[in-house]
């Protein structure tokens, strides 16, 4: 009895599960009915999840809008276009009458979206291209890029080569960078943006592809830097004379001032270098110059030139320092010079402490060593009756030679102790006259030389040296 009653339990309760089961299935299947029906109303008018057109994901979107987007270019579509100089401007389709000439395509991706196949769309991702054509007013268009900002004559500007700047101390020379400028090519920038517009592209970069013209020297130019590299080695000479006692300087801000660049070309103005140059050897040269000069006996009287003194050799030294300055250097020496003085400084000063004085109007003769007398002595000079009068005037002593035999037209005479300081006239022993001084040489007198007592000569002799001053007057 209790067996059966177990059993007829255990059916009750299978039933109940069966038909509860039975209901879960209605529901469910109830659902899904209601979801494809509200699917199917959905997409009737909508385009299915992962829909493409075009590379633009119009997933859920209203077909009446995207066609209206798709047909109408004016809705969504312009043209940026950017230029140098952060120049930029945008092209809309209502400004180029723009319209687009579809064939068939979108209608038919609209009848294969029917809302009964909605389902289909969990299983396929869908990918359309869009054929179309551009149409638009070739007159708008190229009034509208004439109007444009890129051609408005105030944004144009011509490009600039890079060249080499102005000399600067600190830095010397640097080059200048180009300017590459603003003048487009219009019939390129033309054929560009018709060719964006055809294809819908959203941008259009006007700085890469060659639409503008550009500068034809760049910084890094090789013959400009090479160039560069010619004009700071000129400047980075430094030549410091000693230009007859006195310091002179030839360095870069000057030579800059000497230079000419012309593009890649540097040259250096050799006309300007050799007025700077004699500019230098008229300040300092003594050579040729009158000076005052004290004698013994304290009157200041003028000397003639005479062959004595500082004297630059203008053309030696002009190309001396054009080389240095081409080639860099940076020295310290002395000019080149015809003649030197025995000291340093102005005309008179050049003279020095250390000379011979010759008085020719008294006959007597001092020599000064360092500011000392070391000796006097009474000479005879020139015939003067014979017209052999011994010149006035400052030189310097030629050289000194013992045991020579001097020569002229009618005598053949040796001596011990021979020092010119003027051509052939020189200061030497003259043993055979037995008297000097007074008014001999007026009447026999030398044939120019200045005729000295044997020992005399001998001490005058051990101090001469080349140049030693020589200063004769009357």
């Amino acid at each position: 009895m209790s067996k059966r009653k177990l059993k007829d339990g255990q059916e009750e309760r299978g039933g109940t599960a069966f038909r509860r089961a039975m209901i879960a299935a209605g529901c469910i299947a109830a659902a899904a009915a209601l979801i494809y029906l509200a699917g199917t109303f959905f997409f009737a008018g909508h385009y299915y999840w992962r829909a493409w057109i075009d590379g633009t994901d119009y997933s859920f979107r209203s077909k009446e809008q995207v066609r209206e987007e798709l047909l109408n270019p004016s809705v969504t579509y312009e043209l940026q276009i950017k230029g140098r100089e952060g120049m930029e401007d945008t092209m809309t389709p209502a400004e180029l009458e723009m319209i687009y000439v579809f064939d068939d395509t979108l209608d038919r991706l609209n009848a294969e979206m029917t809302g009964l196949k909605w389902p289909t769309m969990l299983f396929y991702r869908n990918h359309y291209e869009l054929p179309k054509m551009v149409t638009y007013s070739e007159k708008a268009l190229k009034e509208r890029l004439a109007g444009s900002v890129f051609f408005d004559k105030a944004n144009i500007h011509a490009p600039v080569d890079a060249y080499i700047g102005a000399y600067s101390p600190d830095k010397g020379y640097e080059i200048v960078e180009e300017y590459p400028g603003t003048v487009l090519d219009f019939d390129k920038v033309k054929a560009a943006v018709t060719a964006a517009l055809e294809d819908m592209e959203d941008t259009l970069d006007l700085t890469q592809g060659g639409f503008y013209s550009d500068a034809a020297v760049k910084a890094d130019d090789k013959a400009l830097n090479k160039a560069l590299e010619k004009a700071n080695r000129y400047v980075g000479a430094e030549v410091t004379y000693d230009w007859n006692g006195e310091k002179e300087v030839i360095d870069g801000d000057l030579i800059s001032g000497w230079i000419t660049i012309d593009g890649s070309q540097v040259e250096l103005d050799e006309e300007a270098v050799r007025a700077y140059i004699n500019g230098l050897a008229k300040k300092h040269d003594t050579y040729g110059r009158d000076r005052n000069f004290t004698t013994s006996n304290g009157d200041t009287i003028l000397l003639k030139s005479g062959s004595y003194g500082w004297w630059t050799d203008r053309a030696g030294e002009t190309e001396a320092l054009l080389a240095s300055v081409r080639n860099g250097e940076r020295v310290e020496r002395e000019p080149l010079y015809f003649a030197r003085g025995y000291a340093t400084g102005r005309p008179g000063e050049d003279i020095g402490s250390s000379y011979v004085e010759i008085d020719m109007g008294n006959q007597h003769l001092y020599l000064y060593i360092d500011g000392e007398i070391i000796l006097e002595s009474d000479f005879v000079s020139g015939n003067i009756s014979r017209g052999f009068g011994t010149p006035a005037g400052v030189f310097g002593l030629t050289y000194k030679e013992r045991n020579a035999t001097l020569r002229g037209e009618n005598y053949t005479t040796p001596v011990d102790y021979w020092m010119p300081f003027n051509g052939n006239i020189g200061m030497h022993d003259a043993g055979w006259r037995r008297s000097f001084g007074g008014d001999i040489y007026m009447r026999n007198g030398s044939h120019g030389c200045i005729n000295l007592p044997k020992d005399k000569a001998e001490i005058i002799y051990g101090y001469m040296e080349h140049n030693f001053p020589i200063v004769c007057y009357y």
